[in-house]
C-alpha cells in the first residue's frame, strides 16, 4: 500500500478533501492530508520537501499555493534529486491556471485539471494504481463511456452496458481496479457463475452453494475489484456485496462458455475443489442416466464432506455391491 502526500495551500483544503474522498473510494493507498497543507512558516516548495517522506508527492498548484518565485536551484534539487534519492514519485496537479515553471510539465508526472477536475482525478487515480500494481500503464478515457465511469469507476456501484461498451470500458479502466473478473454467465447456473468468479479470485469454494456465495461476498466487500457478469439469465444478487467492489452487467453475451458437462469435466471440478459446480454437474449427469454409479460415488463424497449424511446414504442405493460383497452372499 503506497502513501500519498498532497502538498497544498490551506485555501485549497476543500478540494483536497474532495481529492481524498475520491481516492479513498477507489484506491487502496494511504493518504497523508492532515499535515499536507502549507504552514505559515513555509511555502509550497518547503511543504513538498516534507512530502518526500511519502511514496508519492502530489503538488496541488493553484494561485493560492504557487509561490511568487520558483528559483530553479531551490525546487529542482528537491523535486528531482532528493525525490530520486528517496524513491519518491512526484506529480503536479494543476488545479487552476497560475505561474509555475513550465519545465515541470516535462520533469514530473503532470495532471492538468483546469478543464476537468474529475477527468484529472481519474487519471491520477489510475496512475497511482499503476504504481501500486507495478503495471506502468495508464490509458486515456473515451468520452462516450462517461456514464460508466461515473457509475462504477468513480465509486462502487452497479451498471448495465452493451457488450461493446463493457469491453471497451474494461480495456480502458482495468488499471483503476485491484482485480477485474470477467465472468461468462450466459446459459450458466448460479453454481457455475460463482465457481468461475471464485476461480478468477483464486478462492477455494468447497462449501455448499449458499455458503460459497457468502464467502465470495465477504472477499469482495473490502476490495476494490470490478466484476463483469456477462449476460446472466438468472439473478446473481447473492454474489453482489455491499462494499468497495463495482459490478458491470452486459446486456448481451460477449464471451460464451459452451463446454459440455461430462464425467471428466465433473471430476476435474472435484479435483479443483469447486464442489458446488461439481455437485450440480454430477446431478445433471446422474438424472440423465449417464454413468449413474460413478456419479453417485462422487456425490456421496461431496455430501459427506458437507455433512449431508442422509443424502449420501440415499445415493448409496445406486451403487452395486463390490465383487467381494457379492461372493459373501453365497
Amino acid at each position: 500500500m503506497i502513501s500519498v502526500f498532497p502538498a497544498h495551500a490551506p485555501a485549497d483544503a476543500p478540494f483536497v478533501q474532495e481529492f481524498s474522498a475520491f481516492l479513498k473510494s477507489g484506491f487502496d493507498g494511504q493518504l497523508f492530508t492532515a499535515d499536507a497543507a502549507i504552514s505559515a512558516s513555509e511555502d509550497l516548495i518547503s511543504a513538498a520537501e516534507r512530502g518526500l517522506a511519502a511514496d508519492v508527492l502530489v503538488l496541488v498548484i493553484s494561485p493560492s499555493s504557487s509561490p511568487p518565485k520558483w528559483p530553479r536551484d531551490r525546487w529542482e534539487p528537491i523535486l528531482m534529486d532528493q525525490a530520486l534519492e528517496q524513491n519518491t514519485r512526484v506529480a503536479v496537479f494543476l488545479l487552476e491556471e497560475c505561474q509555475f515553471p513550465q519545465l515541470l510539465r516535462r520533469k514530473v508526472k503532470f495532471f492538468d485539471a483546469t478543464a476537468s477536475r474529475l477527468a484529472a482525478l481519474r487519471l491520477l487515480k489510475r496512475w497511482l494504481w499503476s504504481i501500486q500494481l507495478e503495471t506502468g500503464h495508464v490509458t486515456a478515457q473515451s468520452p462516450e463511456l462517461e456514464p460508466i465511469y461515473r457509475a462504477i469507476a468513480d465509486r462502487p456501484g452497479t451498471f448495465t452496458a452493451s457488450g461493446e461498451y463493457a469491453s471497451r470500458f474494461v480495456a480502458e479502466a482495468a488499471g483503476e481496479f485491484e482485480v477485474v473478473a470477467w465472468v461468462p454467465s450466459h446459459h450458466r447456473t448460479l453454481a457455475q457463475i460463482a465457481g468461475e468468479l471464485g476461480a478468477q479470485l483464486k478462492l477455494t469454494l468447497d462449501s455448499p452453494l449458499e455458503e460459497s456465495c457468502a464467502q465470495l461476498k465477504l472477499a469482495l466487500a473490502p476490495r476494490r475489484c470490478l466484476v463483469v457478469f456477462d449476460a446472466p439469465q438468472i439473478p446473481v444478487d447473492s454474489l453482489i456485496a455491499s462494499g468497495r467492489t463495482s459490478y458491470l452487467f452486459t446486456s448481451e453475451p460477449v464471451r460464451v462458455h459452451a463446454e459440455p458437462v461430462t464425467m471428466a469435466s465433473a471430476r476435474l471440478l472435484v479435483s479443483e475443489r469447486r464442489y458446488p459446480e461439481a455437485y450440480d454437474a454430477l446431478y445433471q449427469l446422474f438424472n440423465a442416466g449417464l454413468e449413474p454409479e460413478n456419479c453417485a460415488r462422487e456425490l456421496i463424497w461431496i455430501c459427506e464432506h458437507w455433512g449431508r449424511i442422509d443424502e449420501a446414504n440415499g445415493l448409496r442405493a445406486h451403487i452395486s455391491d463390490s465383487p467381494l460383497q457379492q461372493m459373501r452372499l453365497f
